[in-house]
């Protein structure tokens, strides 16, 4: 998220010490902040913000485990959608879809048939 490049060691192949600037990156603010009883370090104003974190908190270990699970799939389902580029509809999609072209279609019809349509839909 900052740009940094990550280095395993400092050591060059001479076994000599050294550390280069331009291995470093950038962040406009980096602070420690207690969120409920944990000391958290965050990354604030980082040059490619396209990485977040999600904080999860809840009353136990197994609501925390199913809450986890829960993010997992709808960010993982958000990826393959995103990857593919398409979807199929589903859980009423289609229904909503007709509901909202008769109710267009109804405001067209300008005989009684328009209170039959808009019922219908």
């Amino acid at each position: 998220a900052t740009g940094a490049t990550l280095i395993s060691s400092l050591s060059d192949l001479n076994g000599d010490e050294k550390f280069e600037a331009a291995s470093l990156g950038h962040a406009e603010e980096v602070v420690q902040e207690r969120i409920s009883d944990d000391e958290c370090i965050l990354v604030k104003g980082t040059k490619v913000p396209t990485s977040a974190s999600i904080i999860l908190r809840g009353s136990n270990d197994y609501q925390l485990d199913e809450m986890e699970r829960s993010v997992h799939d709808s960010l993982s389902a958000v990826k393959r959608t995103l990857e593919s580029g398409s979807i199929v509809p589903g859980r009423g999609a289609v229904e909503t879809a007709l509901h909202i072209y008769l109710e267009e279609f109804a405001v067209t019809v300008g005989s009684r048939e328009q209170l039959a349509i808009g019922e219908f839909a």
